[in-house]
């Protein structure tokens, strides 16, 4: 082969080479670019994931061939504790967290010495998933249609929810899932909100479709005397419990020593004030002597366990023949109840707002307008109404405001509690609350058989994605 031939085949392999590792580079960059798209395909998915997704479209559990998500059953977990917290408000008040404190896991608080509060919120969630399920499908099987203001009310939880997210720097979705948990997006929230509304709005009309008469009013009353009657006392709290070191005994007879010296009015001290008190929710030990058909304004006594001594003094048997009142409110809360000034700022909006309820015109529309815009209250979404309200039901200012025998329809005041600065509209007096009360007790008994005979056969099946429901609490 000659120079020539040799330089020139050594040409065409260099050009081969040349045009193979071209080639190569193009093939390696376009693979490049596969892979960093499906990387970003990837992160995408993650993303979608991370945000909740598949607690979406995961299933957790199942009653009567309706299938709900983890997303879904995290919505319902969230109003359950939320429901039995206000049980444990309703029973104790501002004591009720010592019982029952949504801020820390559920899964570390007792609900009873064999349950954890964890326990007890996922069977009672699980029973509402049943009677939720029941009453929807007997509701669309009689064809009943949701009220439009269930669908506005709605709109306005949801405005409300985005307001609130504003106010603390959150986006939307952050907020949902750090109250409702993992998963619960808007479409979610509106979906049970509707579902919880039909079943339930159904449940009341059926619940109050039947007439009460009086002579079953006057029955369930004697039945059930002690969840009617109620008491107002005074009571004074001295700790018996030994210290370290302490005998027992002698602890228990110190105890005494002090409430003896109370009784006689020799020592004088702060008693606690209880109004209106049914008999389930006063201490066993002297439960009965408030009873006793003996009692007269000012009794007093002793009684001691092996811890505690009290002093209790009798202040009256209360009458179950006044009639209950209709009232709206505006509550404007401080930012932070021990902060003096706090509470003059809040005063002072109270002030702001109740002029610019007097230039709308001082109507009770332009009040309800006005509790719908500021009020800090629950009962904002309904214009700060509050309907049928009955003595114990509500704090004593806001009471004895309520139930002042000179108080008039149309009356307008600000007045304090615990909770904040109270703009009060007297809308007027309603139902005897004796009738009421009774009527509405054998109401709920009625409507308690219904239910459970709708639900006596139905079971709720747990599904893959039940393990991951209401991770939020604990």
């Amino acid at each position: 082969m000659s120079e020539k031939e040799t330089l020139g085949m050594t040409e065409q392999v260099s050009e081969t080479r040349e045009v193979n590792a071209a080639k190569k580079k193009k093939r390696n960059y376009t693979i490049a670019k596969i892979v960093v798209a499906l990387c970003l395909v990837l992160l995408v998915v993650l993303s979608v994931f991370e945000m909740g997704f598949t607690y979406r479209i995961m299933k957790a559990v199942e009653v009567e061939g309706t299938e709900y998500s983890v997303a879904e059953y995290n919505w319902l977990y969230t109003n359950s504790v939320y429901d039995i917290y206000n049980e444990y408000y309703m029973a104790y008040g501002q004591l009720a967290s010592y019982f029952f404190n949504p801020q820390m896991p559920l899964d570390e608080q007792q609900y009873t010495e064999d349950q954890t509060l964890a326990d007890y919120v996922k069977e009672y969630t699980e029973t509402s998933f049943v009677t939720l399920t029941s009453l929807y499908n007997e509701a669309k099987a009689n064809g009943y249609e949701l009220p439009q203001e269930y669908y506005d009310s709605i709109d306005a939880e949801w405005e409300s929810l985005k307001l609130n997210a504003k106010a603390g720097g959150f986006t939307v979705g952050n907020y949902l899932e750090m109250n409702y948990g993992r998963g619960v997006n808007e479409d979610v929230f509106r979906s049970m909100y509707e579902r919880y509304y039909y079943a339930f709005t159904y449940a009341q009309q059926v619940r109050d479709s039947e007439e009460v008469s009086s002579e079953e009013v006057d029955a369930h009353y004697s039945e059930n005397k002690d969840s009617f009657d109620t008491v107002s006392y005074k009571s004074y709290y001295i700790n018996a419990a030994a210290a370290e070191g302490e005998d027992a005994a002698e602890a228990l007879e110190n105890a005494k020593a002090e409430a003896k010296e109370v009784l006689e009015g020799t020592k004088e001290v702060e008693f606690t004030e209880a109004r209106y008190s049914v008999k389930g929710n006063i201490n066993g030990l002297y439960a009965d002597w408030l009873y006793d058909d003996a009692r007269v304004a000012g009794d007093k006594e002793i009684f001691e366990s092996e811890t505690a001594v009290y002093v209790v003094e009798f202040v009256e048997k209360n009458d179950l023949h006044y009639n209950t009142v209709d009232v709206r409110h505006v509550l404007v809360a401080p930012s932070d109840t021990a902060d003096e000034t706090a509470w003059q700022e809040a005063l002072a909006a109270a002030e702001d707002y109740k002029a610019e309820w007097e230039e709308a015109g001082a109507t009770e529309e332009a009040f309800a307008n006005l509790a719908g815009k500021y009020s800090a209250d629950s009962s904002a979404t309904n214009g700060g109404l509050y309907e049928n309200v009955f003595k114990g039901q509500m704090v004593s200012e806001f009471e004895d405001w309520c139930f002042d025998s000179a108080r008039k329809s149309g009356d307008v005041e600000i007045i304090k509690t615990s909770y904040g600065y109270h703009i009060m509209y007297f809308v007027g007096e309603a139902e005897e609350y004796y009738t009421y009360a009774v009527t509405e007790s054998v109401k709920d008994a009625r409507y308690s058989e219904y239910v459970e005979n709708l639900t006596a056969e139905k079971e709720l099946s747990e599904l893959s994605g039940a393990k991951f429901g209401g991770k939020h609490f604990n």
